[in-house]
């Protein structure tokens, strides 16, 4: 008789048990800094395996400096003074798009244009994390929102394989 080959899985401690080495989508939902997030792992090709998942984050903790780099990324990114950077087209986009209620309670002003933007982009919330073990320089990803239930606009930073951050893109 035929034996039938057992799937190579591994457990991981926040998605659970998973087998790398083949395309696969999982996800769950978790509570980082008081607001529920979405945290995903993304394997388009097979031949991974346990090892490649290793560098990637596997306990919550593992999300605090991937955030705290992240909002600095976000920060340097509104700081080159580009108008066509992504922080800055997420602000002047909200600026000119909500109501000026949604501006006071979401950016703390009405007038984002003239605000600082360390302070309003103080506010993001992290709402995702995606992990992406094929992707060299994207292999995580951590989008940030105002406020996911008054806009879908989102900011995303990926970082690389040596957990370094990559680019800041702005995502609907």
């Amino acid at each position: 008789t035929e034996r039938a080959e057992a799937m190579p899985t591994v457990l991981h401690p926040i998605l659970g048990e998973l087998d790398p080495s083949a395309p696969g989508f999982w996800d769950t939902t978790l509570t980082f800094a008081g607001r529920t997030i979405t945290f995903d792992l993304t394997i388009d090709g097979s031949g991974l395996t346990g090892p490649d998942l290793n560098d990637l984050p596997r306990q919550l903790e593992d999300l605090v400096p991937f955030d705290r780099a992240a909002r600095f990324a976000i920060l340097r990114d509104a700081q080159a003074r580009d108008d066509d950077a992504a922080s800055t087209l997420y602000l002047t986009h909200h600026g000119s798009e909500l109501p000026t209620a949604d501006l006071q309670r979401l950016f703390g002003t009405d007038k984002p244009g003239s605000a600082d933007p360390e302070a309003m982009l103080s506010r993001l919330v992290l709402v995702r994390v995606g992990l992406y073990p094929e992707h060299e320089d994207r292999r995580v990803l951590l989008d940030y929102s105002i406020d996911p239930d008054v806009t879908h606009y989102l900011l995303c930073v990926s970082f690389d394989a040596a957990r370094q951050p990559t680019a800041v893109a702005l995502e609907s």
